[in-house]
């Protein structure tokens, strides 16, 4: 893994704290004193069993100041009383400062190659065998779900505990209404639900109707027979910032309002809110939620409901060009993973038999093997 961390290149200090200049950053940071004692990385501020905070934050003196000295990449502070030295390190720097270089939060973990056309979504190879032994494999498959938001394996076995066992790579199998791995035929209607249908099914997220949506869904194939029936999808970050880049006032419109969508069955009513394009505090998409099958009853004032309309129908316009569909159709033994945070997905209209074992899995989870995997690299 490339080592992003900053590197020190010098440093200053008053009342206020140490200015610390960095390789990667044109202008001077400031560190509080305060904040050096809050961070320090020293075992009287940070337990190095568990990782976590050991000082108590609300007992520091944040009038007090110190002395600030860098050795081998290092800041450290010594202070005037018998206060252990504070260490800052370059990781700790590294996780507090965003930067070009830098980055904060789930893009450092997700290098994005957003694409329009299917063409440049370019898979790994990968089979079965190759990703269960962790590694290279693994990684490699883990990096094509990062990249281009979908992944492909071949030469699964067939079966539930198959289907389980390779999501398990990831992590653990979230439960839902659905269970744990289920069955996804349209012969055995299950659940009240569009995706037990043989007709083509637009491009969409699932759970929108889960306060925390699904990170990833995975499908393994068990069964196929006839024609048709390509799984597809379509990278709505991708579509989004086209969306952004026409028309700002449409995105921000879709970034700002929240859409309650629900599933309803026997004994459930699952609803929640939250907008079609979810931002961080940067401005950059975190997580897409649109699935217009799912989306429940929702009035806004009359000055903002046809622009709204009009934002949603623009979106759905650009999500549902065909020709940025990119699709495949899955035979028995294949495996197809979706992050559920940015691509949609759906199928074209079969004929015959279609039977896939399928799940979700949180994006945390998927996000911390990739930062162990990386590591390990």
């Amino acid at each position: 893994m490339t080592d992003v961390s900053p590197v020190i290149t010098g440093l200053d200090s008053d009342d206020a704290g140490v200015r610390v200049s960095l390789a990667d950053r044109p202008d001077p940071l400031v560190l509080p004193w305060f904040w050096i004692r809050d961070h320090s990385d020293d075992p009287s501020a940070l337990d190095v069993a568990t990782h976590q905070r050991a000082v108590d934050t609300f007992t520091i003196d944040r009038s007090r100041t110190g002395t600030a000295t860098v050795t081998d990449g290092v800041l450290r502070v010594t202070w005037p009383d018998d206060t252990p030295t504070s260490v800052i390190t370059p990781s700790t720097l590294a996780a507090a400062v965003p930067t070009e270089a830098v980055a904060a939060g789930p893009a450092e973990d997700r290098p994005l190659e957003l694409w329009r056309d299917p063409a440049d979504v370019h898979l790994t190879d990968l089979d079965h065998e190759q990703v269960m032994a962790g590694g290279d494999g693994l990684r490699a498959w883990m990096h094509d779900i990062a990249t281009f938001g979908v992944g492909v394996v071949r030469g699964v076995p067939t079966g539930d505990e198959a289907a389980e066992a390779l999501a398990n790579r990831i992590g653990y199998v979230r439960r839902s209404v659905f269970g744990d791995v289920w069955r996804l035929s349209a012969e055995a209607m299950a659940f009240a639900d569009s995706s037990y249908g043989a007709e083509t099914l637009l491009p969409h997220t699932d759970g929108c109707y889960s306060h925390d949506g699904p990170g990833l869904q995975f499908f393994v194939c068990a069964e196929r027979t006839g024609t048709g029936g390509e799984s597809t999808a379509v990278d709505a970050f991708a579509a989004a910032e086209a969306l952004r880049a026409a028309d700002p006032e449409a995105f921000d419109l879709l970034a700002e309002v929240a859409v309650p969508h629900r599933y309803l069955d026997d004994g459930i009513h699952l609803e929640a809110r939250r907008p079609t394009l979810r931002l961080d505090d940067r401005g950059e998409l975190v997580q897409v939620t649109l699935n217009n099958y799912d989306r429940a009853p929702f009035l806004l004032d009359e000055g903002r409901l046809q622009p709204w309309y009009d934002a949603y129908a623009a979106y759905h316009e650009l999500v549902n060009d065909r020709a940025c569909w990119w699709s495949t159709r899955l035979e028995p033994g294949d495996a197809l993973v979706v992050d559920n945070w940015r691509c949609l997905h759906g199928r074209l209209a079969f004929t015959g038999t279609r039977v896939f074992y399928g799940g979700y899995l949180n994006h945390e989870d998927f996000e911390s093997r990739l930062r162990v995997l990386d590591q390990a690299a």
